[in-house]
């Protein structure tokens, strides 16, 4: 009984994710931005950023079954501290499927790393599903608020490429690697962004996803789709001089469908407060 059991598990699980002739879909959903500080009841620009965050969370168990892993792309904590890393576990209690945590401007690394187990919640630079590879940059800048791209990690970067030329990849960050018409964010930009963007030209390189900019955006660039995911708590204002929070925006997470083919299918779902 046993074996049949997995097996039908396992047939199920196949029949889910099947999207047509030979296409078989990963699906990855992106938070970010969570902003948790060491007292649950702290809010920033009118919000409770740790009520957001588990809205945000809450609705992704309730409205999503069928993803494969869940990326959390920096920014998790605002204050840095052990504590809000803690409120961060509790607040992914629920999920047994692989979680990843990213590195943002406001993260501390070793208090990330604190948290990491070996059974869901993990901190590191690259995933291998199927046919893709996810590879998720550290761009924290020690003591600044902007982003980099530590020459060690492309290092890893190229030689992963190299050695999985059959496979497409997905490329994750928290800053941003190009230009959003925002003064105020294009500060904090990737500094050193083009040995990046230099590298798109190579067609393994199907997405790049970031974070950051607490707003949602979706360009083509050499071919590979480039796209932001609105923050778990407040949103900016598009293009503004200075930033500015935009009220007519709610809280969102964005569900990344990567398919056999190397297309890449993706949308934002906002969640009301």
């Amino acid at each position: 009984m046993m074996v049949i059991s997995i097996f039908h598990v396992i047939i199920a699980k196949i029949t889910l994710n099947y999207r047509g002739p030979n296409k078989v879909t990963i699906n990855i959903i992106q938070i970010t931005d969570l902003h948790l500080h060491a007292d649950r009841n702290v809010s920033a620009h009118n919000i409770n950023t740790f009520n957001s965050a588990q809205s945000v969370l809450r609705a992704i168990e309730k409205n999503e079954r069928d993803f494969d892993m869940l990326i959390l792309s920096g920014d998790l904590s605002d204050d840095g501290s052990t504590a809000s890393y803690e409120n961060l576990r509790y607040l992914l209690k629920n999920f047994d499927c692989p979680i990843y945590l990213m590195s943002g401007n406001h993260d501390s690394l070793d208090s990330i790393e604190l948290i990491t187990n070996k059974n869901n919640l993990k901190y590191q630079n690259y995933a291998n599903l199927g046919k893709w590879g996810i590879f998720m940059f550290n761009t924290k800048k020690d003591n600044s608020p902007n982003g980099i791209l530590h020459q060690h990690e492309l290092v890893s970067f190229d030689k992963i490429t190299n050695d999985n030329k059959d496979k497409y990849l997905l490329i994750m960050l928290h800053h941003h690697p190009v230009p959003i018409g925002s003064e105020s964010m294009d500060t904090m930009i990737i500094e050193n962004s083009n040995e990046l963007l230099n590298r798109i030209n190579h067609t393994q390189i199907k997405g790049i996803g970031w974070g950051h900019v607490h707003d949602e955006i979706s360009i083509k660039y050499n071919g590979a789709l480039l796209f932001s995911t609105p923050s778990t708590c407040y949103q900016a204002k598009p293009k503004s001089k200075k930033f500015s929070i935009d009220l007519s925006q709610s809280p969102g997470y964005r569900i990344i469908s990567l398919r056999d083919d190397g297309e890449i299918n993706t949308k934002v779902i906002r969640v009301t407060l």
